[in-house]
């Protein structure tokens, strides 16, 4: 059964939907309820397993950190190019390499809470092939995200400069090549890296206080973190990069190298004084190496960076209107893991997930908790839950921009698919809240990413189809001649374990309508129901 609605009320309906839930476990507790544990999976992985379930339950919390922080990532880069090397002759390597690796990673591989990091620093620190030369080089794309999936867990100090030498990152904004000033030519630095690196990346627009309230001056206005003198002066910081090479390095046109790091080229680099952060103005004659590590150290210590960067981790893990409290506290771990350490970006997730604000049961009254669920984990989740795999063994989702609004690294700006401060106009805004997903949740999207779910669910093998995902429901199958006990099992699963009566009720009387002899059938159809209704996509 659909319902249809108008836009602004459907959107409404899905952001301030409430799920009834009981009981709550704390961080160090050994044995979890399943609806905590389901809860728990939902905000650190891209969706349960009845694998996993088990684990949490009946380990805790604590043990399920240390195995993941034990567990190495799962790179897409072998598999790109596994596939490249498989392309037919004369058929040139696209962007889809990228995507099938992907996917087969975070629906396969067991470093979960790696991946799901990974995914969220990927849409904050964003690289595209939409719309570039990157589209053609998945290679690029692959090391990228290998990047990011590999410092999920270390400091942000090496993760800022990973990202920073990335050639991915490199070409798509444009500090590949950036060559130092030339007065003859009337040339100077490209600004576009330096101005990012800034406001997306680590600090940015405003000053911020540690709970990631605006601080303001004495006109009520907010206090700029930064001005084009010092854009200026880290655009000039980062000149002088450009592809690895083997050999004599050569400033001069070279094929692009996507799977180095970009490498030092002193002969391009402004060596002049630069202004930078807070008043502080690097010398003239500094070496390259100096001039990034002062600049980066800058960016790293700015007040700005633990606020600004916990609050979007908190946006994406767990709920999209944090309070100042979480915020501030997440802000200290970022200052401090307890060791004296800044940065450490393992004790700090940590920390998000097992905060008292995201393991506390959501009340029926606190409507701000939680968050949309990106469509591409909602696809995600699905696929886990139920073992998804195809004939070929290759994981292909297409049409990804069109029917979600948004596919792994094919951002179309630098901005992501929507930014952190994203406001639903209507009843959403009118509240006060914030609701970053819903920008990618249109008319279009509502329906196309309702038609994927559905298919995805129905899916069955074909000879003419090799690729085909198709789900593994047979544990579903056998529950189907008791429609109550079908839709309990897919509560922890699918639900979070927060299935209100209301939807209960209605998958089992639309299953109970199906005669008993089609037990594929109930069980799709108590399937399709859940991942298409607002319980499902709204996270809380």
């Amino acid at each position: 059964m659909t319902v249809l609605r108008s836009r602004w009320s459907y959107l409404t309906l899905l952001f301030f939907c409430v799920a009834t839930t009981t009981g709550m476990s704390g961080g160090t507790s050994v044995s979890v309820s399943s609806s905590d544990a389901a809860r728990f999976l939902n905000e650190s992985t891209f969706g349960p397993t009845s694998a996993l379930l088990t684990q949490v339950e009946t380990k805790g919390y604590n043990a399920f950190f240390t195995q993941q922080f034990a567990t190495a990532a799962t790179l897409t880069l072998p598999r790109v190019n596994a596939a490249i090397a498989a392309l037919p002759a004369g058929t040139n390597p696209s962007n889809p390499q990228f995507q099938e690796a992907w996917w087969h990673a975070i629906v396969t591989g067991p470093d979960q809470l790696r991946q799901r990091v990974a995914f969220a620093l990927s849409e904050i620190m964003v690289v595209s092939a939409n719309g570039n030369n990157l589209y053609e080089h998945p290679e690029a794309m692959a090391t990228y995200w290998d990047l990011l999936a590999n410092d999920a867990f270390g400091n942000f100090r090496q993760l800022i400069q990973d990202v920073t030498l990335n050639p991915a990152m490199g070409q798509f904004l444009d500090m590949e090549h950036n060559d130092k000033p030339n007065p003859a030519k009337n040339t100077s630095p490209n600004e576009n890296y330096g101005r990012e690196v800034m406001q997306l990346f680590t600090i940015g627009l405003n000053k911020l206080s540690l709970d990631g309230s605006l601080q303001l001056d004495g006109n009520g206005q907010p206090i700029p973190t930064y001005t084009q003198q010092v854009v200026e002066g880290y655009s000039a910081l980062f000149t002088g990069w450009y592809w690895a090479q083997n050999g004599t390095p050569t400033w001069g046109y070279v094929a692009p190298n996507y799977l180095q790091p970009m490498i030092a080229f002193p002969d391009h680099h402004d060596t002049a004084a630069k202004q930078l952060l807070n008043g502080v103005v690097l010398p003239a004659g500094q070496s390259q190496a100096e001039d990034l590590q002062n600049g980066l150290d800058l960016l790293f210590n700015h007040p700005n960076t633990a606020p600004f960067i916990c609050r979007q981790l908190i946006q994406h893990l767990v709920t999209s209107n944090p309070s100042p409290a979480y915020v501030a506290r997440m802000s200290g771990v970022f200052a401090n893991n307890g060791h004296g350490v800044r940065g450490d970006l393992k004790a700090v997730v940590e920390a998000i997930l097992l905060d008292p604000e995201a393991r506390a049961t959501p009340s029926t009254t606190n409507t701000s908790y939680g968050h949309e669920r990106e469509p591409t984990v909602r696809l995600a989740n699905l696929y886990r839950a139920f073992n998804a795999t195809s004939s070929s063994g290759k994981f292909v989702v297409g049409n990804q921009m069109f029917n979600f609004g948004e596919a792994p690294l094919y951002s179309p700006t630098v901005f992501n698919f929507f930014p952190p401060s994203y406001s639903q106009p209507g009843a959403i805004e009118q509240a006060g809240l914030l609701s970053p997903e819903f920008q990618i949740t249109t008319d279009t999207t509502v329906i196309t990413s309702a038609n994927v779910m559905r298919s995805a669910v129905y899916q069955q093998a074909s000879a003419t189809n090799p690729d085909a995902l198709v789900l593994n429901l047979s544990s579903l199958t056998s529950l189907a001649n008791n429609p109550s006990s079908l839709v309990a099992a897919l509560n922890p699963l699918l639900m979070g374990g927060e299935m209100s009566t209301s939807t209960s009720n209605i998958v089992i009387n639309a299953v109970t309508q199906i005669p008993k002899t089609s037990s594929l059938e109930r069980a799709q159809t108590a399937v399709q129901l859940l991942v298409t209704s607002p319980e499902f996509v709204i996270e809380r």
